[in-house]
């Protein structure tokens, strides 16, 4: 075996016996290397193997080469076989190189190619002289020229590889499959991206015009790589690891990159298959952004939906109609007391956990959409909870119709309303209960009633208003707190008094409603006021204080009057207990026929009345109010009378509330004004006036009770411009009591313009000597219902001097009213009352009899009474 010692100083064996000769082998053996290199290594693609495999192969072959010339050399002979066979490989494959067919074009071929022409050469050498004749080469010679000769070989062929024009395909031969026509008419034709790569290197073969136009811009360089195409290199690495393992990919969705650099979705399929001994990746990708968009903006929609929900609190449901299978949410599950494992599926499941009593009202609702008569379900019901309770839902929905308009699909949501609806209670029982006796209030009432507008819904039963007597003057004298404890028991008395169906409510301040669910006929309704009234009536303990209790009633029933609902009855009994009130309190009125014709009149009168004063209807009576220090006329009363054409002569105390009630006082008022100072200007141009002298007209609260009125009764007394003290305004306690502070004000407008003051029917009402001595007044009246007892009753007497002992401490004069006998009169002369008006003096006259009066008094001897 040869050494390397022997192989560096010329063995002479080798043929080397002299150094230059040693030294070119080297030299021959560096540029086989290089060239072989340079032929077999990677070139500008990268796609023909590695520079070091090109290395090793070389070195190998070259030793191997020089062992074989050595054996041949030193042997008996030249071996035919060997020599015909390396002479026949070595030609074949320099032809192929020459004739550049891509089958060879692989590290194998060449080098093989390359070390066989080098072994044709020295064996062609030792054909022509085995042993080395004198005229033939050396064995270095040999070497040196087969060293020149593979590299030579392997540098034109670099040369011929690099002077090539670039194509989309590296070939290797013209008659490769992606150069063939076929191949590229079929992907040309196709209208998505094609390509062909290396497995190993991820270097472009081939691109369609599709493939072309998205990933190769204009004049940019035919060598493509694949890594160019791809957004995230960990794709690429995943696609080509699947690739080499199991050989193909479907439908890949990854983000790849265009030409311009901008990024889309693509969904890739690939597949390896080996070609002319190279295995190869074919591609294709489908652009999926329109879709990944469309997806992520679904997501997006479903996402926000699902937190709008969620945030809601909506438990949704979706009603398949055809199929009759119903979705439930997890969350409607839990509203309902399911849990989210449950399976339901139907309508029976939602059903059956609805209230018994909102179950059909449910279901009607349902049908009435899908039927569609309303535009979208929108109910409230109950559903029953897990732990049993029953909790308030607000349920709507929506149906989807076919193009016939059935409906096919209907869905919708679920919401807990419960807490709600307690806010609702609590504000209807604020709403609709009385806050001091809890029973049901006005509009409570109200609500009851007009709900009941039939006269089946009224028959059978009864109401009764019932009020406690003279609750305002037990508030004054007692105080709010015993007031509102006597009204606390009056409510509870009534509601023990109550059975079941019974209505119990609070009209008014000390007014409260009893409608009987259950009265067969007027007598037994009569006799429930009856029973009714003896249990009211008792006394109430407040404290240590008996207060008593006087009750008024008003009984209405259906067969009684017209009434034909809730409203007829409630209106009937308010006539009855006016009536009770007008009789004086403390007893039962029953609506009936006289009532009713009462109702009728009053609705006549109030009607003809509107035009009663433009028709000359109205006139005025005088009474005379006497000066009792020398019983002269000090003035008179104007007193409104109503001669009817049909009806003949109204009182005052019929018409006038019925003014009031329509709201004809304030008119007549100001007539009554106009007609008083026409006649006293009158009364004073014929003489018959002498000294101090007015005229009193009655004034109501509503002339007054608003800046209207009072702006245009102002502007009618500057109108009429009467001497200071010819007239004189009267009111009555109840009046001045409405609002103090706003009638003082009012009062003091009329005290400067001359017009004098009269408080009327003092000791009736509910004034407060606190707000008395307040009020610019000039005249205090002592009600003739004082007056009429004093004579025979000693309380009555002394509250008679009280009274005018309380005017003159005010700087008031005092006027006796309803004076009916001469004790009277001297009584009251007697206590020092400054005047006295009555029957006793006179009656009220006509106008003419009071002139006649006048210019009577003007002759002498003075009388000492005037006449009647």
């Amino acid at each position: 075996m040869l050494s390397a010692d022997a192989l560096l100083t010329g063995h002479p064996s080798l043929g080397l016996q002299r150094w230059p000769e040693a030294i070119l082998f080297v030299l021959s053996l560096g540029l086989a290397v290089v060239g072989i290199d340079r032929f077999a290594g990677e070139d500008a693609a990268g796609r023909f193997g590695r520079a070091p495999t090109g290395v090793a192969v070389g070195v190998v072959w070259v030793i191997v080469h020089y062992l074989a010339v050595f054996a041949l050399r030193v042997g008996s002979g030249v071996a035919p076989t060997w020599s015909s066979l390396m002479l026949l490989v070595g030609g074949g494959l320099a032809g192929a190189l020459v004739a550049g067919r891509p089958a060879f074009a692989s590290l194998a071929g060449r080098v093989a190619a390359g070390m066989a022409m080098l072994s044709a050469i020295g064996l062609v050498r030792l054909a022509i002289d085995p042993h080395g004749g004198g005229h033939a080469p050396s064995l270095g010679g040999t070497a040196i020229l087969g060293g020149c000769f593979i590299g030579s070989l392997g540098l034109l062929l670099s040369l011929r590889h690099d002077l090539r024009p670039p194509t989309p395909l590296d070939t290797v031969a013209e008659a490769s499959f992606w150069g063939d026509a076929a191949f590229h008419k079929i992907a040309e034709s196709l209208p998505i991206p094609i390509m062909v790569s290396l497995l190993e290197s991820g270097a472009v073969q081939f691109g369609n015009q599709q493939a072309r136009e998205r990933f190769l811009l204009v004049g940019e360089p035919a060598d493509w790589h694949t890594s160019s195409f791809y957004a995230n290199g960990a794709d690429q690495k995943r696609i080509v690891e699947r690739l080499r393992t199991v050989g193909f990919v479907e439908n890949v969705e990854m983000e790849l990159r265009r030409s311009n650099g901008t990024l889309f979705w693509a969904l890739v399929s690939a597949r390896v298959v080996t070609l002319n001994g190279q295995r190869v990746i074919v591609s294709s990708s489908t652009d999926i952004s329109d879709r990944k968009a469309a997806d992520a903006a679904l997501l997006d929609s479903e996402v926000r939906y699902a937190l709008i929900s969620r945030a809601a609190n909506d438990g949704l449901w979706d009603w398949d109609i055809q199929t009759g299978v119903v979705f439930f949410s997890n969350r409607w599950k839990e509203i309902a007391g399911y849990s989210a494992n449950d399976r339901l599926s139907t309508m029976e499941a939602w059903l059956d956990r609805v209230h018994p009593e909102d179950a059909e009202a449910l279901q009607r609702d349902i049908n009435r959409h899908l039927d569609g008569a309303t535009s979208q379900l929108d109910t409230e019901y109950r559903i029953r909870c897990r732990d049993g309770h029953f909790a308030w839902m607000s349920c709507r929905g929506i149906a989807l119709r076919d193009g016939g308009g059935t409906p096919i699909r209907m869905a919708g949501s679920q919401t807990d309303i419960t807490l709600r609806k307690s806010y609702e209670l609590t504000l209807r029982n604020a709403a609709y209960l009385d806050s001091l006796t809890g029973l049901n209030n006005r509009a409570h009432l109200t609500q009851i009633v007009g709900a009941r507008s039939t006269p089946t819904e009224i028959a059978g039963s009864a109401l009764m208003i019932i009020n406690l007597d003279q609750f305002r003057r037990l508030n004054d004298s007692l105080g709010t707190v015993t007031g509102d404890a006597v009204l606390v028991g009056l409510a509870q008395r009534l509601t023990a008094c109550a059975k079941p169906g019974d209505v119990v409510a609070r009209l008014g301040n000390d007014e409260f409603v009893l409608w009987l669910a259950s009265a067969a006929d007027p007598t037994e309704a009569r006799g429930e006021a009856d029973r009714l009234f003896v249990k009211l009536s008792l006394p109430m303990i407040v404290g240590e204080l008996e207060v008593p209790a006087s009750i008024s009633i008003g009984l209405a029933t259906p067969e009684q009057g017209v009434a034909r609902s809730g409203a007829d009855l409630l209106r009937n009994a308010r006539v009855a207990l006016d009536r009770a009130k007008v009789l004086g309190g403390g007893r039962i009125e029953s609506f009936d026929e006289a009532l009713l014709k009462e109702i009728r009149l009053r609705q006549r009168l109030s009607k003809d009345l509107t035009t009663a004063h433009r028709l000359g209807q109205i006139f005025f009576d005088y009474q005379p109010i006497i000066d009792l220090s020398d019983n002269r006329i000090a003035g008179f009363e104007a007193l409104m009378r109503w001669r009817h054409p049909e009806l003949g002569s109204i009182p005052p105390g019929t018409f006038i509330p019925i003014a009031e009630d329509a709201g004809l006082i304030g008119q007549l008022g100001y007539f009554a004004i106009e007609s008083a100072a026409r006649q006293v200007k009158a009364w004073a141009r014929d003489g018959l006036i002498q000294g101090e002298f007015s005229i009193s007209v009655n004034l109501s609260a509503r002339q007054i009770s608003d800046r209207v009125g009072m702006g245009r009764l102002l502007a009618l007394l500057d109108k009429l411009a009467l001497p200071a003290g010819r007239l004189k305004l009267e009111l009555t306690e109840s009046v001045l009591m409405q609002d103090p502070e706003a009638m003082a004000q009012a009062l003091q407008e009329f005290r400067n313009r001359g017009i004098a003051l009269s408080l009327d029917d003092f000791g009736t009402g509910y004034s407060s000597l606190s707000y008395l001595h307040r009020f610019p007044l000039d005249v205090l009246k002592v009600d003739r219902s004082f007056v009429s007892r004093m004579c025979h009753a000693p309380e009555a007497y002394r509250l008679v001097r009280s009274i005018i002992e309380l005017g003159h401490d005010l700087g008031l004069q005092v006027v006796g009213e309803g004076v009916e006998v001469a004790e009277e009169a001297a009584s009251l002369k007697a206590l020092g009352c400054d005047y006295a008006q009555g029957y006793f003096f006179s009656r009220p006259i006509a106008p003419d009899r009071a002139a006649a009066m006048l210019l009577e008094q003007l002759q002498p001897p003075t009388v000492s009474k005037a006449s009647s």
